[in-house]
């Protein structure tokens, strides 16, 4: 009886320790999640000065680490997609890319008028008939949609 007895505190001993540390961890994440959420804040900041400085390819790395940090940000995708896009209007560079990223956005965030604009003028630059008339019924639905309230 008292190894049945010993067993069973044993037992509960094991478990309020684990019960703890897994408490500490869970804690211990949700700070850790504050401080990367602050820290890519600081990083786009960083990204945000570079491309005013016309430093594309680095104010893109520091985008891109801000998105790392920010566990798939879409508002971090559509800067990255708008620095590119600078990059393109600017240097004909990055274009390919500022163009995969809209896509992905916007299959994502079909509706987003900003997104279709921003690609738009994309389509334009790069003399892309189709992809302009695409864009072009994309936001007709999309003003059609925000008028009728859906």
């Amino acid at each position: 009886m008292t190894t049945v007895l010993s067993v069973a505190g044993l037992f509960l001993m094991v478990y309020y320790i684990l019960k703890n540390e897994y408490e500490e961890d869970q804690e211990y994440a949700k700070m850790e999640a504050v401080y990367l959420e602050s820290d890519a804040v600081m990083i786009m900041q960083r990204a945000e000065l570079l491309l005013e400085e016309n430093n594309y390819d680095e104010a893109i790395n520091q985008y891109k680490i801000a998105l790392a940090m920010s566990n798939d940000n879409d508002e971090i995708r559509q800067e990255i997609a708008r620095a590119y896009k600078k990059q393109c209007l600017l240097t004909d560079e990055g274009c390919e890319n500022a163009l995969l990223i809209y896509n992905f956005l916007i299959d994502i965030y079909p509706g987003d008028e900003m997104m279709l604009i921003e690609r738009l003028e994309l389509h334009q630059y790069l003399n892309d008939s189709v992809g302009i008339a695409e864009d072009e019924e994309l936001l007709r639905k999309a003003n059609v949609e925000s008028i009728m309230g859906y």
